[in-house]
């Protein structure tokens, strides 16, 4: 899987996903945040700009992206790159607000709405997370139901925020 943000959440989001399994890669600009000693359990970490780092790697149909970055303008610039990848999950974090504004610039880029429909953003199960180890909890947990489940159940799906993009801007 691939971390992008090496902050808090992406570090709690680490440690729970190569506890069940997954092979976690870390990415982010910073090196004093993407390092072995604060991701001991990354098999790779990528210190570099999120644009050159996700343009230079393979993202496949068992690849498992997690956007968990600093801010809303990094949030974008991953999810550009990783939007219309075969990858098996694409999520983001963050307000409805702002994932609605990050989606808004990405169609006026040219990504298709089909393509932002299969994004989960907000990530994670809805269990009323209040610290970022609960978020890294719910996020960990539908990555699992993702990787695990042949149908992924009706009562985690959230509508997606394409949905009210079309009734805005139509």
């Amino acid at each position: 899987m691939l971390i992008v943000g090496a902050g808090h959440v992406g570090q709690d989001v680490a440690r729970l996903a190569e506890s069940v399994g997954f092979d976690v890669w870390v990415v982010d600009d910073r090196a004093e945040y993407c390092n072995p000693e604060r991701f001991p359990e990354a098999r790779r970490l990528m210190v570099a700009p999120i644009d050159s780092a996700l343009s230079g790697l393979e993202i496949d149909t068992n690849t498992f992206c997690v956007i968990v970055t600093r801010g809303h303008n990094h949030d974008e610039e991953a999810l550009y790159h990783l939007v219309e990848t075969p990858a098996a999950y694409v999520g983001m974090i963050g307000s409805r607000r702002k994932i609605k504004l990050i989606f808004e610039d990405l169609l006026g880029e040219g990504i298709s709405r089909e393509s932002l429909a299969r994004v989960r953003a907000p990530l994670g199960f809805e269990i009323g997370s209040q610290s970022v180890p609960e978020i890294a909890v719910s996020i960990v947990a539908e990555l699992v139901a993702v990787r695990n489940l042949e149908e992924f159940p009706e009562a985690y799906r959230q509508p997606s925020l394409v949905e009210e993009l079309k009734a805005s801007t139509e």
